[in-house]
């Protein structure tokens, strides 16, 4: 075994060590984790509710193609972040790989390639993008804030990158809020708006993360 090999098995080592004091079992921790989420996911909605409303046509458009692979891009990528977040704060799991967020890639693309419908990508109006990324940035902060504490509680040995992807956690569930108000339904413009304002949140994660997991 290398030297590099042995030093990574000590920091593992200690890492899990560290991990079982901070925290009862991983699978409680998973759980706690799964619940914040969940209320994550609530409060964005109220957000969402409270300041711009559900789109005044929400009755039928949930019965149509666009909204649903809207919330169903959304919902994949916040899985996808909940697998890794989980993973991150418990040594010893899986690597973390970005295949968990290959789904929501997918039906966004699937979407953006065969919608005809000839929406702009820019909206209906000209604030559409604007009010898209600042909504989903503005919902998605509670989400970050109530994730990052129960990330503390695990074991993190790489805090801005633990960061970046309870950032991401964040902004698909507020930008799966969003998705009941949000009136265009162009498949490029969920392509990219979407992805973009959780990417910001990810950066953010990532900043705040480095200090507030580290040890």
């Amino acid at each position: 075994m290398t030297t590099a090999a042995r030093t990574n098995g000590l920091i593992g080592g200690l890492a899990a060590q560290a991990g079982r004091s901070r925290m009862a079992r991983p699978r409680a921790f998973k759980v706690m984790l799964v619940i914040a989420a969940l209320v994550s996911l609530g409060v964005s909605v109220a957000l969402v509710l409270l300041w711009d409303g559900a789109r005044p046509d929400f009755a039928s458009a949930m019965h149509r193609a666009p909204f649903a692979y809207k919330v169903a891009s959304m919902l994949a990528l916040g899985l996808g972040g909940l697998v890794l977040a989980s993973r991150a704060a418990l040594p010893g799991s899986r690597r973390l790989t970005v295949l968990a967020f290959v789904p929501a890639v997918l039906i966004l693309a699937f979407r953006a390639v065969t919608d005809r419908s000839g929406l702009s990508f820019l909206g209906n109006s000209d604030i559409s993008v604007h009010e898209c990324v600042l909504t989903i940035l503005g919902v998605s902060l509670p989400p970050l804030v109530l994730l990052l504490g129960v990330m503390r509680m695990g074991a993190v040995t790489r805090p801005a990158v633990v960061g970046a992807i309870v950032g991401a956690l964040s902004g698909a569930l507020g930008a799966t809020a969003y998705a009941l108000a949000c009136k265009n339904d162009a498949g490029v413009f969920v392509a990219l708006w979407y992805p973009l304002a959780i990417l910001v949140m990810a950066g953010l994660g990532a900043t705040i993360g480095r200090r507030t997991l580290a040890w």
